[in-house]
C-alpha cells in the first residue's frame, strides 16, 4: 500500500474538523491545564543560574519534590489522548464516554508508553537514527491499541510493527516534517512572547502570560501528533479498518 502524505495529512485535518470542539474540551481538561498547574508551581530549575557547586544539590531537591507530579500529569495527559483517540477512531461517542474510555485504558496505555520509551532510549544510544525509526515504527501502537481493543502492550506494539512494515521511513519523515517545526514555533512565540510580556507586564504577570501562551500552544502540538498519529493507523490499516465518519 502506498503511503501518502497528503492523503495521511488530508485526513488528520478532517480528523481535527470533524471532533474539534470536543477534541478542544478533552485537550482543555486533560492536557493544557494540568501542564500549566505543574509548569507553575513544579518549575524546571534554571542549574545554569545556580552555583556549579550546587547544581545536584538543587536538581536532587527538584526531583524529590516534584516527581510524583510530573508523574500524574503524566497519567492525566495519556488519558487525554487515549480520550481524543477513542473519538478519532472508535464508534461515536460523547466527552465523557471518551473520557472514561481513557481512564479504563490507563493501565496498558501507560505501559505502553514505558516500554515505547525505553525501546526508543535503546535505539538512541546507537546513533540517534535507530531511535527515530523505532519511534516512527511504533507510533501507530497506540491507536491500534484504541481501534482495536488490544489491551495487551505487547500485542499493540507487534501490531504497530506489522502495520508500518516497509513504511518505517515514510512514517519518519511525515513525523519529522511535522514535529521538527511544531517544536521550533512552540519554542520561538515562548521566547518572543516572553520578552514581550514581560517588557508590558512585568516579571510576575508576564511570566504568567507567558506560560499561559506556551502551554496553549504544546495543548494544539498534542492534539494535532494525536490526530496525525490516528490519521497513519487509518492510512496503514487500509481496507482492515472500518473508519468512523
Amino acid at each position: 500500500m502506498t503511503f501518502s502524505y497528503n492523503a495521511v495529512w488530508d485526513d488528520t485535518g478532517r480528523l481535527l474538523k470533524a471532533h474539534g470542539p470536543l477534541l478542544a474540551a478533552i485537550a482543555g481538561v486533560f492536557v493544557f491545564l494540568p501542564t500549566l498547574l505543574l509548569g507553575h508551581f513544579f518549575p524546571t530549575p534554571d542549574l545554569g543560574a545556580v552555583d556549579p557547586a550546587l547544581q545536584a544539590q538543587v536538581f536532587r531537591r527538584f526531583l524529590k519534590d516534584s516527581v510524583m507530579w510530573y508523574v500524574l500529569h503524566s497519567f492525566i495527559v495519556m488519558i487525554g489522548v487515549a480520550a481524543m483517540l477513542r473519538l478519532a477512531l472508535g464508534p461515536r461517542t460523547t466527552v465523557a464516554g471518551a473520557i472514561m474510555f481513557g481512564g479504563a485504558l490507563l493501565a496498558p496505555y501507560s505501559i505502553l508508553v514505558v516500554l515505547t520509551n525505553i525501546i526508543v532510549f535503546i535505539g538512541a544510544l546507537l546513533l540517534i537514527v535507530p531511535g527515530l525509526y523505532l519511534w516512527a515504527r511504533m507510533l501507530p501502537a497506540g491507536a491500534a491499541m484504541v481501534a482495536e481493543d488490544r489491551r495487551n502492550p505487547v500485542d499493540a506494539l507487534k501490531r504497530s510493527f506489522a502495520l508500518t512494515s516497509g513504511s518505517g521511513w515514510a512514517v519518519l519523515g511525515l513525523l519529522l516534517l511535522v514535529a521538527i517545526p511544531g517544536m521550533v514555533l512552540v519554542l520561538a512565540v515562548r521566547m518572543v512572547s516572553g520578552i514581550l510580556f514581560i517588557l508590558a507586564a512585568g516579571q510576575q504577570t508576564g511570566t504568567l502570560l507567558t506560560e499561559i501562551v506556551y502551554c496553549a500552544l504544546v495543548t494544539i502540538f498534542i492534539v494535532i501528533l494525536t490526530m496525525l498519529s490516528a490519521a497513519i493507523y487509518r492510512a496503514l490499516a487500509g481496507p482492515d479498518l472500518k473508519k468512523p465518519a
